[in-house]
């Protein structure tokens, strides 16, 4: 049997992050999550800023998260973004900006990932609530008495357990996404900041007694026979601009619109606005990036995209180069991430890019680093279409069993 609630009746407490900001600490391994460090299934405290013990134990005392807590994005474009909390280590070490809700599910009356599928649920509704002229706030007030429908226990746990083999499916997939990662990203290290990549003989290379050579322009040494060069000499730079307001449109007519970081994510592209007027097109295999406030988020282009102001594109020359220029890439942009934090700057400028010094291998090099890398680099887009897949089965399959559309074999018994 249905029931007809609140959300302050099916929760113990629904709060924000801090109203203010947080002195930085690096290293002190205490976060301060926005919108921008949540991914689809978790945070991604890769460039989530550290805060000092003071700052951290004053915000943390508001949100308190624990595992099966429900964050819930509650400002502008990404009201609804929303991550169901698992155990881990960091769970403690976690705090948040206002643009976050924490909302603690009441377990006497309600299954904890229960909740965080009612909150994705009823997000477009909670969307409708939210007030503001210019960007939209859902206020906590607005959340904690704004009704909803919740099933028995028993309907409940059932809608947890289909729904969560798919997400624990996806979970599982970005894990081993990580891991390839990882791995290609140890093998660049190896190969291309500290120089072991193999020798003639197997060997690493520097370790190994090779030649390395001063170059002026990096003020170090690389190995003999490499070369200095600027982004511009080894591929095409596509800076995004964006299209007439008047084009938009969600009917999937034109190309698909990538304006930034709600579109472009470390897992995926997700879209929500197609342009029948696009202005700069990336093509399949380019490699996109966001270059405005969320600086990063680099990604192989699955398809054409029309790119909005806020991300940028790289074509490489040579095919050989793509994983190399991907790592590279990434590098160069979390540098940017890094030195603009805090600043009045918000973005990456074309001028910027171009004249980046990139350390040109030997030819014999990047076609091994190719060899070793390529096959993991296409097995994360095998792995992130897969995901698209049984995302779009999630989401179809949600609001059918949330509203009773479809239901269990056992029902009928």
């Amino acid at each position: 049997m249905n029931k007809s609630i609140t959300l302050s009746q099916i929760t113990t407490s629904i709060f924000d992050g801090k109203h203010g900001d947080c002195e930085n600490l690096k290293g002190s391994g205490l976060y301060f999550i926005s919108v921008k460090d949540l991914s689809d299934y978790n945070i991604n405290y890769y460039n989530a800023r550290e805060i000092t013990p003071n700052d951290f134990e004053q915000n943390y005392k508001r949100t308190n998260l624990e595992e099966g807590d429900t964050i819930y994005a509650n400002t502008g474009d990404t009201i609804g973004k929303s991550i169901f909390v698992k155990n881990n280590k960091l769970v403690s070490k976690t705090s948040f900006q206002k643009s976050i809700a924490v909302l603690k599910p009441n377990i006497n009356i309600i299954e904890p990932r229960y909740l965080y599928y009612l909150m994705k649920y009823e997000t477009p509704r909670l969307r409708k609530v939210a007030t503001g002229s210019g960007q939209k706030n859902l206020l906590l007030s607005t959340m904690r008495d704004f009704k909803v429908t919740i099933h028995d226990r028993k309907r409940q746990k059932q809608i947890c357990s289909l729904l969560g083999l798919l997400d624990d499916k996806i979970e599982i997939n970005n894990k081993i996404n990580d891991e390839l990662e990882n791995m290609a990203k140890t093998i660049y290290d190896y190969w291309f900041l500290q120089f072991e990549f193999p020798n003639e003989e197997g060997k690493p290379y520097k370790s190994s007694g090779g030649k390395m050579i001063w170059n002026e322009v990096l003020k170090r040494e690389i190995p003999e026979g490499w070369d200095v060069q600027t982004l511009e000499n080894l591929g095409n730079l596509i800076m995004g601009q964006s299209p007439k307001s008047t084009s938009y449109n969600n009917k999937k007519e034109g190309l698909p619109l990538i304006n930034g970081a709600a579109e472009l994510q470390k897992d995926k592209i997700e879209i929500t606005k197609y342009t029948s007027e696009p202005t700069r097109i990336c093509k399949k295999e380019d490699l996109i990036f966001c270059i405005r406030a969320t600086i990063g988020n680099i990604n192989y282009a699955d398809k054409s995209y029309c790119l909005g102001r806020g991300v940028g594109a790289f074509r490489v020359t040579e095919k050989e180069y793509v994983e190399y220029m991907f790592l590279t890439l990434r590098n160069i942009l979390n540098m940017y991430n890094k030195i603009l934090t805090g600043s009045i700057i918000v973005g990456i400028t074309k001028e910027d890019l171009l004249q980046q010094n990139i350390i040109k291998p030997k030819n014999d090099v990047i076609t091994q680093f190719y060899n070793k890398v390529h096959f993991m680099a296409e097995k994360m887009k095998s792995i992130k279409k897969e995901n698209q897949e049984l995302t779009a089965l999630r989401d179809f399959l949600l609001p059918l069993l949330m509203n009773g559309q479809v239901g269990f074999k056992e029902d009928k018994a």
